[in-house]
């Protein structure tokens, strides 16, 4: 079997440290009879071999704040809209708005890699799972330590983690699905392509906890009693991986992973933006708005915000208007109605 050598590197600017040829002088040759090139060979010993060193990446990035509907105040633009994100551009495609204004394709001298890339590291457990089929029972131990558990109401997700102080850093390579309290472990439907380098996430549950205390005279009862009804989990991911410390750090709403609990898949969100600028908007004044139990994602600008009143007067309106209509349907599907 053949083997690969490391490629090396020497001081000789692109030449052999040693001749080919072995030349052969005389027995008793005179002092400095030789050459000069080929006394510095003999008396000087070569330069050592060194193999290349690998360059690491500079890891920038960081931890966000849960709320994925909070604004980010933009005190002076540093035009981090004029770059494009080229990860948004290999996963997926996002849909802009038709009706708004046809932005220009930035330029291909923009397109560069992310300034806050996580250098990679490797782990002697890591198992991909990414051309694995969906819903097969792996024949392995897993071990959760190693990896970000989910805790859903119907499984637990758990996806790979990397050392890093802020534990925020997913790799979804490697992902797994169990049933609650379980050590049965099986792969996860991937409904969309998942990233192939280390992502910062911030999670967001969608649902519910109902948390009863107990009484603070009855010392002897439990502590709490939580009931998780989590249904959905988006984990949003943080623009060029950025730290929480990081004074240009906020979420890029263009990138959001959906953790569905019911269908035990993951996928990415169809997120549209309805932004007159496009890509080359100032990102920190996105504002996302999440519908219909988690299945529509918008980006609109965050001075387009309504208040409150007005938000919940339009739900009431549609959902009024809907009872309304299933109570005439009633009416409507009898040849002769049944009062008479």
């Amino acid at each position: 079997m053949a083997t690969t050598t490391p490629l090396l590197v020497s001081s000789c600017n692109g030449r052999r440290p040693y001749p080919h040829r072995h030349r052969h002088f005389p027995a008793n040759p005179k002092p400095n009879a030789l050459p000069p090139p080929l006394l510095s060979l003999r008396t000087s010993p070569p330069a050592p071999l060194v193999p290349l060193p690998r360059r690491r990446r500079n890891v920038t990035a960081a931890y966000g704040d849960d709320d994925m509907d909070d604004d980010f105040d933009a005190d002076d633009a540093d035009g981090v809209g004029d770059d494009d994100d080229i990860d948004n551009e290999q996963d997926y495609d996002v849909d802009y708005d038709r009706l708004l204004a046809p932005v220009k394709p930035p330029p291909p001298s923009s397109l560069h890699g992310e300034e806050g890339d996580i250098a990679m590291v490797a782990a002697d457990s890591f198992v991909s799972t990414q051309d694995s089929a969906s819903d097969t029972v792996v024949d392995y131990a897993v071990d959760e330590d190693e990896f970000h558990k989910i805790r859903l109401l119907h499984c637990d997700f758990l996806i790979r983690k990397v050392p890093d102080p802020d534990d925020d850093v997913f790799d979804f390579r490697e992902m797994y699905v169990t049933p609650p309290d379980t050590d049965i472990y099986s792969i996860p439907r991937v409904l969309a392509p998942m990233p192939q380098k280390y992502v910062r996430c911030t999670k967001k549950d969608f649902g519910r906890y109902n948390v009863t205390e107990p009484p603070v005279e009855h010392l002897r009862d439990p502590l709490y009693k939580t009931e998780r009804e989590i249904m959905k989990v988006f984990l949003t991911k943080h623009y060029r991986n950025r730290r929480a410390d990081d004074p240009d750090f906020f979420l890029d709403f263009e990138e959001i992973y959906v953790i569905d609990s019911k269908t035990r898949s993951i996928t990415r969100a169809k997120v549209v933006v309805s932004v007159p600028e496009g890509k080359k908007r100032d990102r920190r004044n996105d504002l996302l708005l999440i519908r219909d139990g988690g299945e529509s994602f918008r980006i609109i600008d965050k001075t387009k915000r309504d208040d409150a009143t007005t938000v919940i007067q339009r739900e009431e309106w549609a959902k009024s208007r809907q009872d309304v209509e299933k109570h005439f349907r009633k009416l409507r599907d009898f040849d002769h109605s049944n009062w008479f």
